[in-house]
């Protein structure tokens, strides 16, 4: 008798195992039917069972609508002054310098492996150099979908001008930007030339007391704001043994700019 009800028991869990399984799986090819002639069916293998779970698993919706994107809008002179002044000195530790009464005047010197170091005003120079172009500026730390970016109409002078009217020399592989506070910002030359970089005077057509703030500030394509060297004072060509690294170059998920879906929705 003990053992009749012991049998009975383990038939129960069995039967309790497979209805679990199959409740969990919902793959019918787990049942074991007979087929025309009355003999039951092996069962499914393993690689047919998981593929139907795959298969169970996957729902196709119907989405209808437009998906659309847009890095052309500029950002008002407003918007990227609070974010400078405010958002932009908490994540990046940027300071917020006075600004002279004409930046035009501000002046700069190229020195160092050059044929003939000057020092020139920022308005000397763009008389016959400036250009304006739409450029983006993001924090480092600024996450996918952060706030800490902006894109705004540069006014400036080209690095690559300013270096050519100096004439760098061969084997020339480096460039150090001085700021007026004595911060130093070392880049690859190539880097610099490759990244468009820019020394600005005015944002969205406006001094950059109205928006960064400073005097003047470098600006370079597709690299974090940190890099962004400001109140510049002189430019210093070298050559290293060993050219500067590369901004980011081992990040493994490079902010260049970032990039992030703000708001959508389905039906």
């Amino acid at each position: 008798m003990k053992d009749m009800r012991a049998k009975t028991r383990a038939a129960a869990g069995v039967a309790a195992s497979l209805t679990m399984v199959a409740s969990m799986t919902a793959v019918p090819a787990l049942a074991v039917a007979p087929d025309a002639d009355g003999a039951a069916e092996a069962p499914a293998s393993c690689e047919a069972v998981q593929s139907g779970v795959a298969a169970a698993a996957v729902k196709v919706a119907d989405v209808q609508g437009a998906f659309a994107w847009d890095q052309s809008a500029i950002t008002p002179n407003e918007t990227i002054r609070s974010l400078f002044q405010k958002t932009v000195k908490a994540l990046c530790g940027a300071q917020i310098p006075v600004t002279v009464e004409n930046p035009l005047n501000w002046e700069i010197t190229v020195s160092g492996a050059v044929d003939e170091a000057y020092t020139a005003s920022v308005g000397e120079l763009a008389e016959d150099d400036a250009v304006q172009r739409p450029m983006t500026c993001t924090c480092g730390g600024n996450p996918a979908g952060g706030k800490a970016i902006v894109t705004a109409e540069v006014k400036g002078v080209p690095v690559e001008a300013m270096l050519a009217r100096a004439g760098v020399q061969p084997g020339a592989n480096a460039v150090t930007f001085v700021s007026s506070d004595g911060a130093r910002t070392v880049l690859p030359l190539g880097y610099v030339i490759g990244r468009h970089g820019v020394i600005s005077y005015e944002i969205n057509e406006e001094d950059l007391s109205a928006s960064v703030g400073g005097n003047n500030q470098l600006w370079l394509a597709r690299t974090p704001a940190n890099y962004f060297a400001r109140d510049v004072v002189e430019i210093v060509v070298s050559a290293e043994e060993e050219a500067p690294a590369v901004p980011d170059e081992e990040a493994a998920h490079p902010n260049s700019p970032n990039a992030g879906v703000l708001a959508g929705g389905q039906e």
